[in-house]
């Protein structure tokens, strides 16, 4: 069936993209979104990193063209991939720091709200209207933590809905990463953490706003988010403390989003859980499909093929 999609003048919220290849699921993402939240939505900044998957052949050109005056679209410098974020180099090189992820649309933005978006979701309901619904005075509104990593989820202490009453002390913090956990969810965290951790063990190291699909209130956090205010970046990644390799020498990193959060809950901002998948399909497997071919190319099939079916006039654009 052909559905329209839905274009509105209404900037009250704009979108957030960070693109790392798969072109179809990109696609995809943001036209299911424009379909059920169209209505919503003011422009897209469609931040496009200068690398790509070495496996892939077609680029996003053919959707930036069919999305026109909608799409700001925007290349940084750097690829960053996932190391570690240079913290001292944010402040001194202005390229660096709009390589991070979303930081780009997150300065440029005119309007009050922004929804950052995963490139490999589908929507299949007004996400961003539930989600306006839901964020109320608060900063931010999605899901919060990644839970099921968490050995404080794990053995019930915590959860998404209360990731501001959990205050462990950090002796407690590591019993619990090294006690009573699932071994199959095992992070590098029980190695041991970095200092801010012992000195502010909360927010935990799992606590986000999960950025594969979250509302964020801009006028309220970037006066408190570089290069406005104190806050790091959130797109950047920042080293956990725990060290791996045969050396010990490898930084793990906390992921997108987790430092961000730490400083803005630091700066008194608060954040709502909201159930998500009432609206989006999303399967958390954006880096592991990035490193087998196999799933990746899997995936942009079942995409286009979902293009096909439901969005056939950019589907003949694409072919054409």
């Amino acid at each position: 069936m052909n559905r329209c999609i839905v274009l509105s003048m209404k900037n009250n919220v704009d979108v957030l993209i960070n693109v790392f290849g798969k072109p179809h699921q990109t696609a995809l993402s943001l036209l299911s979104l424009l379909q059920h939240s169209g209505h919503h939505v003011g422009l897209i900044h469609f931040q496009e990193e200068p690398a790509t998957a070495e496996y892939e052949r077609k680029g996003q050109e053919k959707l930036i063209r069919f999305l026109g005056d909608r799409l700001v679209h925007f290349m940084p410098k750097y690829w960053n991939g996932i190391d570690p974020t240079d913290e001292g180099r944010l402040r001194t090189d202005r390229e660096y720091l709009l390589s991070m992820r979303y930081q780009h649309g997150w300065e440029r933005s005119e309007a009050r709200y922004a929804l950052t978006i995963h490139n490999d979701i589908e929507v299949h309901g007004d996400v961003v209207g539930h989600l306006l619904e839901a964020i109320g005075d608060h900063s931010g509104a999605g899901e919060i933590g990644q839970c099921w990593w968490c050995p404080a989820g794990q053995n019930n202490l915590c959860d998404s809905t209360r990731y501001a009453e959990f205050t462990p002390s950090y002796p407690y913090l590591m019993k619990i990463y090294n006690k009573n956990f699932d071994p199959a969810k095992r992070r590098a965290y029980h190695l041991g953490l970095s200092q801010q951790f012992q000195d502010r063990p909360w927010p935990l190291p799992e606590c986000r706003l999960n950025e594969w699909c979250a509302l964020i209130d801009l006028e309220k956090v970037r006066p408190d988010t570089m290069p406005f205010g104190p806050g790091t970046p959130f797109g950047a990644l920042i080293p956990s403390g725990a060290l791996i390799g045969e050396n010990r020498d490898r930084p793990v990193c906390l992921d997108t989003g987790v430092q961000w959060f730490r400083d803005m809950n630091h700066l008194g901002h608060r954040f709502v859980h909201h159930d998500i998948y009432r609206d989006i399909d999303h399967d958390r497997l954006g880096n592991v499909a990035l490193d087998s071919p196999e799933m990746y190319i899997e995936k942009e099939m079942t995409a286009l093929h979902r293009i096909k079916a439901e969005y056939p006039d950019f589907y003949r654009f694409l072919m054409s």
